[in-house]
């Protein structure tokens, strides 16, 4: 089975491997979504301090919950599965 690099794997890879404990994979995933995501909450709320407790959750979530994402053939997408 081939490896496939952070910088080429897509957000359901690295949901995935976060699943499995890879921070490496984690931090990839953040540092691709979460300029979205904040920018995404900022047009919901002004308060930058709200958004920063709010990026810091989802987080937490995610790496804790990272096993309960169904993936693309369930119909859904990691950047959605964020969201939600």
């Amino acid at each position: 089975m081939k490896q496939t690099s952070l910088e080429d794997a897509d957000e359901e890879h690295l949901v995935r491997r976060t699943a499995r404990g890879d921070r490496a994979a984690f931090e990839e995933l953040y540092r691709r979504t979460s300029p979205w995501l904040a920018v995404r909450l900022r047009r919901r709320c002004a308060d930058e301090q709200i958004v920063a407790e709010v990026m810091q959750e989802t987080f937490l979530a995610v790496w804790r919950a990272a096993g309960s994402f169904a993936g693309a053939a369930a119909g859904g997408s990691a950047v959605g599965w964020l969201w939600t």
